[in-house]
Order: structure tokens, then sequence, then C-alpha cells
């Protein structure tokens, strides 16, 4: 076995200590035709002299993948682990017309593994694509690296292939960029944050031409029922008698559900030890364990599902309108457009209406005509995060499917079948609450609670982190800032009617605040707002006091920061450091104290608007990111926050990201996580891969269990409960298979069995000596 850890192998050891296994396997070598670029097949050990090993253990064995093959087995500890190969010469792709870097992979473990490649090219750019493997598959799988139609954005994640081969295309991971890869300087094969054991055999590494593409590959892509029409998987519907028969057979197992004899009113752990009952939800330790505590005192965990809610089941149909009213919208909105209904009446705008992007128009086998009973599911997005269509009309399969399923016995009737299904769902699943944006029609229900979100929208001054990945951050020393926030807290307020069944108030999401490095990144706010002017940026003015006081004298900052500022009004005019490359210890330390400054403002100002109109309820901070976070936030929502809030995809709630939290010792809510296959074809699965759908069942187990036995963490929500629309929600095109539910809304049976497995043992394993 060769081991290494960030150096380079020497090739004598390697063929010192190389050791050869023999792998049982049924299926045969797979034969490697049409190599344009030999990359690797290793039998040649040379190409060892041109990896990087990073947190890895690696060996070269005999396996059925070739006579030579290489195995990697990947750390648990560190947040990254795997191979680089870095060619003394770059490999040139620039004569191979449309091509792909593949490789055949085989997970020789009884452990699913999500495998990511990042390619580099001669700029230094990347691009990610990764995938999951389930435990003793071999396969081949290809990374498109030029082809027709790669780069364009059609409003969907990623898109199905565009060409016929045995092998399986691997998604993109993270943003889809336009690069040049006609030189490739490396090639990443690793993995991120693993939490069990894992291990690859990998062979015949190369970059090869690919078949001629099929220009028509989006073409009638999804049939009538929002489905993938090219493929045929488990659960598919064929037709709308068998749509009702699914709906009739579930509603009898539902209503004969007698519900779970150790859960509270509202989901609490009966059994356990009851403590001080306030008729609200609260937080407490409980002998170094964090708990909410529901509202009759029982010990209560957050396990929910979140965006219950029709919002963002639309996809764009290609149609706009000429009607220019549609686009209207009201600089007093408090809901931003993602979140905004579907429905309303479109008849006259539709009189006007155009094909604006004739290839997303093509993607339907079916849409229907405006007078069909049916067209009440179309609805107009007035803008969008992302994608070719910066506005027009949107369908929504999903509640179309709703009314074929259960009928329409008086108007909208099937919303509240779906309504009364849903928490009937919910309850026999064995959740204990919805997450975050679920719908506000949920919120007088009295059998599942819930969590009410709203977002601090308006015309208030804004500053930049650098990273602004959803958008710019207010400037929260602008009086606007704390007026629309009050306005925010009012509307929810008037939503939830003070519901002892609301569990919280979650308030935006996903901010920019930077990120734990490197400096120009993490402190990107603070620096934006030095290079602003103090008449215009609140937030400048304020920094530019506290230096003053600090200082007194501009000589004694100009000494400590390293600077040659000629006086205070140059600073207060706007100097601008984000392209420094160093920073004095004195200056880092002055941009910390004003983040933190900037930090406690924004959450002492949304935290005092939800305790002016909601007294009782908690505030659950705004959903941070791990990897766009600064961590004086996580201290300044501790400080105003009832419950501090991430989203974290992962396969788990591992130590390399959340150790963190033994320091920072304050209940931690997810908010979000989910697992996605490519089985029921979605061309993107999710942020999180697997095999198959039995084994996101597996993972979506073990990442909520990691979460049940960590003392810090109250809850943890999935996302979502209805899989994304196949050709892209309209916000910005996710096409992910992340959902409880079908757009047939169809449960998928595994995830529900696992469900039930977890939620049945939740209490004793969180709170008993029998957890783990």
């Amino acid at each position: 076995m060769i081991q290494c850890s960030k150096k380079r192998i020497d090739l004598s050891t390697i063929l010192f200590t190389a050791v050869f296994f023999l792998f049982s396997c049924s299926q045969e070598s797979k034969p490697v035709d049409n190599i344009n670029v030999l990359i690797s097949d290793f039998e040649e050990l040379s190409i060892l002299n041109d990896i990087d090993v990073l947190n890895a253990n690696i060996s070269v064995v005999k396996s059925t993948l070739g006579n030579k093959s290489l195995h990697i087995q990947f750390s648990t500890e560190h947040t990254n682990s795997g191979i680089t190969i870095k060619p003394e010469k770059p490999w040139n792709t620039e004569n191979l017309g449309d091509n792909a870097f593949m490789f055949d992979v085989k997970n020789p473990s009884d452990e699913p593994v999500m495998l990511t490649v990042a390619i580099t090219n001669a700029n230094g750019q990347s691009q990610r694509r990764t995938i999951g493997i389930d435990k003793n598959e071999v396969t081949g799988l290809y990374f498109e690296l030029k082809g027709f139609e790669l780069n364009v954005n059609r409003g969907l994640y990623d898109t199905p292939p565009t060409f016929d081969t045995t092998s399986r295309k691997m998604p993109i991971r993270g943003s889809k960029l336009t690069l040049d890869f006609n030189e490739i300087h490396a090639i990443k094969i690793y993995t991120e944050k693993q939490i069990r054991r894992t291990e690859v055999i990998i062979d015949n590494l190369r970059i090869e031409t690919t078949p001629p593409a099929n220009k028509a590959y989006l073409a009638n892509v999804m049939d009538k029922f929002g489905q993938r029409a090219d493929m045929a998987f488990d659960l598919k519907v064929s037709s709308e008698e068998e749509l009702k028969a699914y709906a009739d057979k579930e509603l009898a197992q539902l209503n004969a559900f007698e519900g779970w004899s150790n859960r509270s009113k509202f989901g609490g752990w009966k059994n356990g030890p009851r403590l001080d009952a306030t008729g609200y939800f609260r937080v407490e330790k409980v002998e170094n364990t964090w708990s909410l505590i529901d509202p009759e005192g029982y010990l209560y965990f957050s396990s929910g599902i979140a965006n219950a809610r029709m919002s963002n089941t639309s996809t764009f149909t290609g149609i706009d309108y000429k009607d220019d009213s549609v686009r209207y919208i009201d600089p007093n909105d408090v809901t931003p457009e993602d979140s905004q209904g579907i429905s309303g009446n479109y008849r006259e705008a539709q009189k006007t209406s155009f094909i604006a992007n004739q290839q997303r128009r093509e993607m339907f086998e079916w849409l229907p005509e405006y007078n069909h009973p049916l067209a009440n599911h179309y609805g107009y997005r007035r803008k969008a995060h992302l994608g070719p269509m910066p506005h027009g009309e949107v369908f929504s399969f999903y509640q179309a499917n709703l009314e074929r399923r259960y009928g329409e016995s008086s108007p909208d009737s099937y919303l509240n079948d779906w309504h009364d299904v849903t928490l009937k769902r919910m309850n026999n699943w064995g959740f204990t609450s919805f997450g975050n944006w679920t719908d506000p029609m949920f919120y007088n229900n009295k059998k599942m609670p819930y969590f009410a979100n709203g977002w601090i929208i308006g015309e208030f001054k804004t500053l930049s982190s650098g990273f602004d990945i959803w958008g710019e951050m207010p400037d929260v020393f602008d009086p606007e800032f704390t007026r629309r926030a009050k306005i925010t807290a009012q509307v929810i307020s008037d939503e939830i009617q003070s519901s002892p069944w609301c569990v919280g108030i979650f308030i935006d999401n996903e901010m920019s605040w930077g990120g734990p490095a490197p400096y120009v990144r993490r402190y990107g706010i603070v620096l934006d707002a030095l290079s602003r002017s103090s008449q215009d940026s609140p937030t400048k003015a304020v920094f530019v006091e506290m230096l003053k006081d600090k200082y007194q004298d501009i000589n004694l900052l100009n000494a400590k920061w390293n600077k040659n500022l000629s006086s205070w009004q140059q600073l207060s005019e706007g100097v601008d450091y984000k392209n420094d490359e160093t920073f004095s210890e004195a200056l880092l330390a002055d941009v910390s104290w004003l983040l933190t400054t900037y930090a406690e403002k924004y959450f002492e100002v949304v935290n005092n608007a939800v305790k002016e109109f909601m007294p009782n309820h908690m505030y659950m901070g705004n959903r941070f990111t791990t990897w766009g976070t600064a961590p004086e936030a996580h201290y300044a929502a501790k400080k105003y926050a009832d419950v501090v809030s991430f989203n974290y995809y992962g396969e788990g709630i591992d130590n390399m990201t959340f150790g963190f939290l033994k320091n920072l010792d304050a209940p931690v809510i997810i908010g979000e996580y989910h697992i996605g296959a490519s089985d029921v074809g979605h061309p993107n699965p999710g942020k999180i891969l697997a095999a198959n759908q039995k084994v996101r069942a597996d993972m979506f187990k073990h990442y909520l269990n990691s979460a049940i036995d960590n003392p810090y963490i109250v809850g943890a929500h999935w996302f979502q409960y209805i899989d994304s629309p196949l050709t892209g929600r309209a916000h910005d095109g996710e096409n992910y298979n992340v959902g409880f539910v079908t757009m047939t809304d169809i449960p998928f049976p595994y995830m529900v069995n696992a469900a039930k497995e977890v939620h049945s043992n939740m209490y004793l394993r969180r709170f008993t000596e029998e957890k783990k």
C-alpha cells in the first residue's frame, strides 16, 4: 500500500511497494475504443510521477478494469481527499472536435461514494462534475469538455446527454462555466468531506472524441405529466386513470394510520422528561444537549421538509407576452418573485403571446391551449435570477397533476385536497414539522408544527461582499432597512396569528456574508464599505466614527494599518483596499471588529422586528451557508437569534465543517439538506448525489441520524417536498430529483420507508444511551 499526503509520489517507492490484487467480478474488462488522447491505463507506472496525492491512500492493483488499475482510498478526516494528475506537458485537445474526459471506475466497497472530477485549463480555471456510484458498481463515466450547446444556458442546471454512449454523464457541480479546454493542465479526482470510508478503482483515463450530437436532444423531453418522456422508470404515470389509482391507494393507507404513540400533541417526546411549558416553542440546554421544547414542555427535535408550496413548481414555457402590465412589480412588495404564487388571470395578456424562446417551447410534448380546463395552471414570472428568459409565461405541471389526481369539485378544491393529504403524509412519515418556505395555507393547521419565513426587500442601500451569489447585502445602518424589517415582521405576524404551532421565524436566506477565507472575501463587506463615501453609505459613516473614536489621530491609524491616508476626510470619501494582497495585523483586527459591528446590527434589527410583532416566537436566523459566511457573523447571530441556522449540503454533519459548534455553543438548526439521483430522469439530480433511489434513501437516513446525534443541532429540514421541474424551475433552472414526491405527487417509497425508520427511534437515539 502506498500512502501519501500532499506530496508527489516517488516512482522508485511505487515500483518497490505496489501491490497487485485480484478483485472478483462477473463483469469483464471493458475495451477502450476510439482513444484520442490516452492519459493513462496504468500499465506504464511512470504516470505516477505526474500524480499528486491529497489526503488519500493509493496503490496499483489488478482489477476487472485492466491488468493494472489505480486504487484510491479516501480520507474521512479531511475536507478534500483524492488525486490530481498534472502532466509535464499539458494534454492538447484542440484537434479532437467535440470531446470528453472518460474513465472507467469501480466501487469495490459496501458504501456508496460521491465522486467529483475537476478539470483545469490553461488559464487556471476549473469546471467540476460529480456523480454517485453505488456499492460494488462498475461503470464508465464521462466529463464533457467540448460539445454541442455544452455551455448554452437553456434554463436547466444540466441537460440530458447530447450523444449516445454506454458511459454515464457526470452532472455539473456548482455553476456552469464557459471554459476553453483546448489544453488540459490538471485533472483532479476526489471526494469532499467523507464521513464514511469510501474508495474507488479507476482505469483507462482518456480524452476521447464524442459521437455526433443529437441536435434535437431537448425536443419533447417532457411529457404531459411533467415527466421525462424518453425513458422508463419506476412510478412513471401513463394515464390520468393510473394517477387517480395511485391516489386512491395512498389515501386508504393514510386514513388507516393511527398516529405515533410516543409523540405529544406537537410532536415532542411524550415518553421523555417534561420541562416548563410556556404554550409556545422555545429552546433550552438539557444535560449538555441543546433541545427545542414544545408548547407542552416536551423535548422536541424538528425533523422537517422545506418548500411545501406551489411557488417553485413552475417552469418557463418559452412564451412571453407583449402586454407590459404583467411585468409590473410593486415597490412595496415583501415577497420576492420566486416565492410569489403562480396562478392568476392572464387571459388578456395571453392574447399578446409570442414565442420568445423556440427551443424551450419545443421541450414539451404537451401544453394546454388557453381555453383548456388545465390552463388555469399557467402563470407569469416577472423576472428570473438565472436563465435565458428574463421573464415570461410559466406552467406548473405539478399543480395540473393535482387537479388530475384529486379532481375539482369547486374552484381550486384540489389544493384543499393537497393540503389535507400533505398533512397526513407528514404525520404518517414521522416528520415533526414543516421547514422553511411552508405554504401559508398550512399556517392555521393544528396537526403539524411549521416555520414561517420572510424576506427583507426594498429600496434601502446595499453593500457588496464581492461574492454576492443571490444578491448584495443590506446597508444595515440605513433607516430604510429597519423600516422594511418591521414591515416584513408585521406581515408574518398577521399570517401566523400568534399560533403556537409556529416553531419560529426564518428571515432572509443564504446571504452573502463573505466567507472564512481569504481576507478580501472574509472582510469583503467592510472593504466595500470603506471604498464608499460616508455621504452615500450609512454603514461607512458609522465605521469612520468608530475608527475616529479608537485612533483619534489619522497618523496613528496609518502606523497601525501601514497606510498613508492624508486625513480622516480622505477615509470618509473612500479608500479601496479590495485588491491589496497583504494586510497588517492591526488592520485585520479592525476590519474584523467592523464586520462584527455590521453583523450584530443586522441581527439586532431583525430580532427587534420579530420580537416587536411576534414576542412569543423564536427568531431562527437567516440560514447561513457554510461556504459563504465569515465566522464573525456566526457569533453575531448567536447574540441575537434564538437559534442559529445553516443550510448544509453534505453527506452528513461532519466535524470538518461543524467542529466549531463546540466553541459556538448555541442551538443550531439545519435549514436545508438533500440527496438526489438520476434514475427518474432528472439531468442534474441535486447537490449531493446517489446512484439510485434506494441509495438516496440510505444516504438520507445517514444524514438525518448524524444531525440527531449532534448535541448542538436541534433540527434538520430536507429540501424539498416536491421534485424540481424537469425543465428547470423558473427562478434559476434547478431541475433536481430531491423531492419526497414526484412531479405527479406520488411519494418515493424508499424515501418514505427511510423516514419512518429514522423517526421511529429518533428521540431514543438523541436523548438516551440507546443512541448511535
